[in-house]
């Protein structure tokens, strides 16, 4: 990849140091809407840097977002909701959860939306609880899915500690300002030896090297981080988890392991390459993109200490 400009420092941005190392030299890797994506030279973290205030960041997550955009990606349009759509969905995450914890029962999912995955976990058998930032997603979790979903900040979760047997964090991380907290805060709520699953986007996806700077998952305006699974190893293991896997194979369908319409150019002549290969050759290579760490989603499993 050529060097790239580096966007012109707006007044309402700041510089952010690594949080993973808290280093502060970076080299420019993306402009993305005139703003930038930066790695770290100390650690290779990934991340949005100069940073837009959180005022502007969370502005975005209105009720018309809620409605319009979040309801529909989650599978609920509408509001409406398909209960064995949604057990299907959710069912290879939840087994994958299961295998490797066979005698849990209470389950936590932070950040966890309207409560469509906990709903899945619920009917699955779990004993379940979220908390959330969105009152919107609070009120529809608790109103429409009788869900224990409290709308609280992950650090100053209400739930005594030590009293879940696994953690979810799904498709959160990368939005958050502070991922160190979050995750020591979900490793108090833990049991000893208990259960954390993170998915996030993967930045060492096939999409992110077929798509280029046009893959949607660069929008730092919205995701504040691009893990990889060695910093997001590394971020678990300095707050005191030990890593149990991070390449499961899960039977998802191509598009979902290799997203070739998830792109601000979807009639761009990369996206167009993209899925004609994805067509082609998805099904047969879908397994493999998973075991060799390509797929558009990160799938990390780490255990709080014993």
């Amino acid at each position: 990849m050529g060097r790239v400009r580096r966007p012109a420092m707006r007044d309402d941005h700041r510089v952010i140091a690594c949080a993973l190392c808290g280093g502060t030299r970076t080299r420019h890797l993306y402009t993305k809407f005139d703003l930038g994506i930066e790695r770290c030279r100390r650690c290779d973290l990934v991340y949005a840097n100069p940073r837009g205030s959180e005022a502007i960041i969370l502005s975005r997550y209105t009720t018309d977002y809620f409605c319009n955009e979040y309801l529909p990606s989650a599978g609920a349009p509408g509001g409406e909701v398909d209960f064995e759509f949604l057990d299907g969905r959710h069912r290879p995450l939840l087994g994958l959860i299961r295998r490797h914890a066979p005698a849990a029962r209470r389950l936590l999912d932070v950040g966890c939306g309207a409560g469509l995955f906990l709903k899945a976990a619920e009917r699955a058998g779990w004993e379940v609880a979220g908390v959330e930032l969105s009152t919107d997603a609070v009120t529809f979790a608790r109103d429409r899915l009788a869900l224990d979903v409290r709308a609280e900040q992950a650090e100053a979760m209400s739930f005594p500690a030590k009293s879940f047997d696994v953690a979810v964090m799904s498709e959160v991380i990368e939005h958050l300002f502070e991922p160190r907290v979050v995750v020591e805060a979900i490793g108090r709520a833990l049991k000893p030896g208990g259960l954390l699953v993170i998915t996030t986007p993967n930045f060492d996806a096939l999409s992110r090297y077929s798509l280029g700077v046009d893959w949607a998952v660069f929008s730092p305006m919205e995701h504040m981080y691009y893990f990889t699974e060695r910093t997001l190893g590394r971020l678990l293991e300095s707050c005191g988890f030990a890593l149990v896997e991070s390449r499961p194979v899960l039977d998802l369908q191509p598009e979902y392991v290799m997203n070739a319409d998830y792109t601000q150019a979807p009639r761009g002549w990369r996206a167009g390459l993209y899925r004609q290969f994805v067509r082609l050759c998805g099904s047969a290579i879908r397994e493999r993109v998973q075991r060799a760490g390509r797929a558009d989603t990160l799938v990390c499993l780490a255990r709080a200490a014993a």
